[in-house]
């Protein structure tokens, strides 16, 4: 098949993104998945997410069989406008891979998607949105997280995130507010074990093996949370001592892990791959902190670690993803 490999060029990213852009400037997912295309005898065709976008794909959609859809830090970098993307593909009539337009507007605000995993008694950390930092603090208990509601990726995270009196909260509320110019969100933060849950497919899921990330050796004046260096600054203590690891962990745990993701994607219309990151507290109980439909699909990425540990390779994986997208029909014949 022919496939158009569709990112963004990050090179952006250091003009959106003033304090969130190290790490996240590469490329490397876009060149990994065309390797893995080739090998699987397709062949990779490279588009960049521009504003000729449009124009070119009506030109020469006939040539194409499908998109892979990368453009997962959003049109121009901006995270607000990655919708947009399988948009425009939905009104060209084209097949594309990860989830459609409303899936992801739906993941785009952590609070929306909180709302939605409320209604469908999916349980998450309780939370409030903060759009002035002098807002009436609702009944929440410390200590807080607070991130920016639109981001991801860690974007906004850092150490002083979680907070332990109103005095910090004002004040990172603050900080959030002026430098992501987006509204704040504050949960209650949970303490213990982190997990997370890939999924594969579309109408027949795969769920890939539950991994936990490993906090042995973390500053222990630091609170044990994915911040941004531990995401993406390989140079920090953060980043080395946070790894995954595959636990065994009981089979009532595992099953709610699995339960709660397979409720979660269904709820937020995520398909062909995602991944949905916990909390489990003191007690066993499981707590949905993000669910992330399009995730990184690099290679040494969280993604492609439990598609590993489930026997596939990387370009099994891809290709797992590919038949997933090619047996929907386009929304419309264009």
């Amino acid at each position: 098949m022919k496939i158009a490999v569709l990112f963004t060029t990050n090179t952006d990213l250091r003009q959106v993104y003033r304090k969130d852009w190290q790490g996240r400037d590469l490329n490397d997912h876009a060149f990994s998945v065309m390797k893995a295309l080739s090998s699987l005898g397709h062949k990779p065709l490279e588009y960049h997410a521009n504003l000729n976008l449009f124009k070119r794909f009506k030109s020469e959609k006939h040539k194409l069989d499908l998109v892979f859809n990368l453009v997962d830090d959003g049109f121009y970098s901006k995270s607000k406008l990655e919708p947009h993307v399988p948009a425009i593909l939905d009104l060209l009539g084209i097949r594309y891979t990860g989830s459609n337009y409303v899936g992801l507007s739906l993941c785009a605000n952590k609070a929306r998607a909180k709302k939605i995993m409320n209604y469908h008694k999916i349980p998450t950390p309780r939370f409030q949105i903060f759009y002035k930092s002098d807002e009436k603090i609702c009944d929440l208990r410390f200590p807080l997280i607070v991130k920016p509601v639109e981001e991801d990726s860690s974007v906004g995270i850092r150490s002083d995130s979680v907070v332990k009196n109103k005095t910090d909260l004002r004040n990172k509320i603050r900080t959030v507010l002026k430098d992501y110019k987006q509204g704040a969100l504050v949960e209650e933060f949970i303490e213990g074990r982190e997990f997370n849950v890939g999924v594969l497919g579309d109408k027949k899921k795969l769920v890939l093996p539950v991994s936990e990330i490993s906090f042995e050796g973390f500053p222990k004046d630091k609170p044990k949370i994915i911040n941004y260096d531990a995401k993406w600054n390989k140079e920090t203590i953060e980043y080395t001592t946070t790894n995954r690891i595959f636990p065994n962990i009981s089979d009532n745990l595992r099953q709610k892990l699995i339960e709660c993701s397979m409720a979660a994607g269904d709820a937020l219309l995520c398909r062909d791959y995602y991944r949905v990151d916990f909390r489990v507290d003191v007690r066993g109980r499981p707590y949905v902190l993000e669910v992330n439909p399009n995730p990184d699909i690099s290679e040494d990425a969280g993604l492609a670690g439990m598609a590993a540990q489930a026997g596939l390779n990387y370009a099994q994986m891809i290709d797992y993803i590919i038949r997933s997208a090619r047996k929907r029909k386009p929304m419309i014949d264009a």
